[in-house]
């Protein structure tokens, strides 16, 4: 089950539009344990501004959904100047080895 990670950013002077949209947001995108969890979800306050890094644990079978419900909300914030997010789905070790064809230890 591989997971889906948004690295999100903005500078601190507009941290309360995010907030303000982040709560207008919760009741259209309630959590949805059918597709995955949220697993992670640090803040950090850097040099640039607010950095969030949201990792999801997908459900089997799921991606497709997950992926564009995350791609969906993500691009709510578009017009918060400075939000910006880059979202990649990570695999997980097992996953990552077997692409290479090597075997998944017990």
């Amino acid at each position: 089950m591989p997971y889906i990670i948004a690295i999100t950013t903005y500078p601190s002077h507009k941290q309360n539009d995010v907030v303000k949209k982040y709560l207008e947001l919760i009741p259209k995108y309630p959590g949805d344990e059918s597709l995955g969890e949220v697993v992670a979800q640090p803040v950090a306050l850097t040099k640039n501004g607010f950095k969030i890094v949201s990792i999801w644990e997908v459900k089997e079978g799921k991606f497709d959904e997950a992926f564009t419900r995350v791609n969906t909300y993500f691009y709510e914030f578009k017009d918060i100047e400075g939000h910006e997010v880059a979202i990649k789905v990570w695999n997980t070790f097992p996953e990552a080895i077997a692409m290479a064809g090597i075997p998944v230890p017990e």
